[in-house]
């Protein structure tokens, strides 16, 4: 399998990444407060959103099934799970 780097943007540590059923999207969850929405191929990776919302930070993300839409949890050290809705 071919590794590929991916430049998150984000401005402090990175503490979780994680990619959606389909492994097009990646989340990534950052002490900078922000989670980054990363597309990706096999070839490239783009930006596609910076969440914002919490105000600490963000510990880690998770993809719900596809089943139940396309939702992303994320929790932070500000003691609050927020669930994202595209």
């Amino acid at each position: 399998m071919p590794s590929q780097k991916v430049e998150t943007g984000h401005q402090d540590t990175v503490h979780d990444v994680a990619m959606d059923y389909y492994g097009k999207r990646l989340a990534t969850a950052s002490s900078d407060h922000t989670i980054k929405i990363i597309g990706v191929n096999n070839t490239a990776s783009q930006h596609l959103a910076t969440l914002t919302g919490h105000q600490g930070p963000v510990w880690q993300v998770v993809w719900a099934h596809p089943k139940f839409g396309s939702l992303l949890a994320s929790c932070s050290y500000d003691g609050r799970v927020i669930i994202w809705k595209e």
